[in-house]
């Protein structure tokens, strides 16, 4: 689509990786566009494409010997149809719409039903009811709830980013492709099988999950792929909600510092699993090493195991409903307008009321 300044160059449909090629006559602007800059020609950097602040993929920026420039990202359709077409996405466009009217231009992207049922609540108008009445009434005790559901509901609406990290042939494609329930990641003995990022869905319990297996931790990868698929790890696991380290079973210890959002944010929480892998012994670490795990031979008891510290490690409850037809909160700034209420400032409330359909 000459519109986009980008040309996909593979194939269309689902694949593991796609290449776009800027168009030379709009180069400039369309790097300026997606957030990205000009490279040295017969270089590769890890970049994250971003799109009216949101930032799509992490992917590499490709400046090819004969003068043109490539964008290597992730092979899902609707990741290259955003950056084909480059419009907003349903949480964009619905800027100064309706509480009512956001919440349903929303229900399409739901991750699951728990997340559709309840953005549809809210597009009967109950979150609209409920943040009258706390105006109203200056009710603390109403907005503090709402506040307190929306660190649960906010996983039916986004996933839970867990992120598997670890030294090579630790086992992190194996658990990966235990989690999601299908063989997407390849698994090898061979070091450095895993060079990318690799994405898929699943669900614990009630919660929906998005698994990001990771290329493995080591200190002399031997080519440039393999040592940009390890930044882009590190990158991947800076933005999780949750990390799981996958050491040997043999008691090792991790060389690698845990990632860093930022000298001013947290670090991501990191729970330690102690694995088999592939070439790892089966011996058994000392209780406080970790959570030791034999995905090869007892799957269903591993799969337990991790979903147990993916939920206690994040304080899900397995088992966590709501009622239908109660109000709830469905983005980010709702809580944040509840939470400069309860500091005594109701303008943002205010404002999110003002606006009607």
């Amino acid at each position: 689509m000459a519109g986009s300044g980008l040309e996909l160059v593979t194939p269309h449909g689902p694949a593991g990786v796609a290449v776009l090629r800027f168009h030379e006559s709009t180069r400039k602007e369309t790097l300026e566009r997606f957030g990205l800059h000009e490279v040295p020609p017969g270089s590769v950097h890890l970049v994250r494409p971003s799109l009216d602040g949101e930032v799509l993929d992490e992917g590499l920026l490709v400046a090819c010997p004969d003068g043109s420039l490539e964008l290597h990202v992730h092979g899902s359709p609707a990741l290259v149809e955003r950056l084909l077409v480059g419009e907003p996405s349903a949480r964009q466009s619905s800027a100064g719409l309706s509480l009512e009217a956001a919440a349903l231009a929303r229900v399409p992207e739901a991750p699951c039903s728990a997340g559709a049922r309840l953005l549809l609540d809210q597009g009967r108008g109950h979150l609209r009811r409920s943040l009258v009445e706390i105006l109203a009434r200056a009710d603390a005790s109403q907005a503090t709830n709402l506040l307190d559901h929306w660190r649960l509901q906010r996983f039916w609406l986004k996933p839970v980013r867990v992120v598997l990290v670890g030294e090579v042939n630790a086992g992190k494609s194996t658990l990966f492709n235990l989690m999601i329930g299908e063989e997407q990641a390849l698994t090898s003995s061979e070091e450095g099988t895993t060079r990318d990022a690799v994405q898929g869905r699943g669900s614990l319990g009630p919660w929906p999950v998005e698994w990001i297996d990771t290329a493995g931790e080591r200190d002399d990868a031997p080519l440039a792929v393999e040592r940009a698929g390890q930044e882009q790890a590190r990158m991947a696991a800076a933005g999780a909600d949750l990390v799981l380290r996958l050491l040997p079973m043999d008691g090792g210890q991790s060389n690698h510092p845990s990632p860093s959002l930022g000298s001013s944010l947290p670090s991501p929480p990191e729970v330690i699993l102690r694995s088999r892998g592939e070439q790892a012994s089966a011996r058994r670490p000392s209780p406080d090493a970790g959570v030791a795990l034999d995905v090869l031979d007892d799957p269903q008891g591993a799969r337990a195991a991790v979903a147990r510290c993916v939920l206690e490690a994040l304080g899900l409850p397995g088992d966590w409903t709501r009622t239908s037809g109660q109000a709830a909160l469905y983005d980010k700034s709702q809580a944040e307008a509840l939470a400069a209420f309860l500091g005594g400032d109701s303008s943002p409330l205010q404002a999110l009321l003002d606006i009607s359909d």
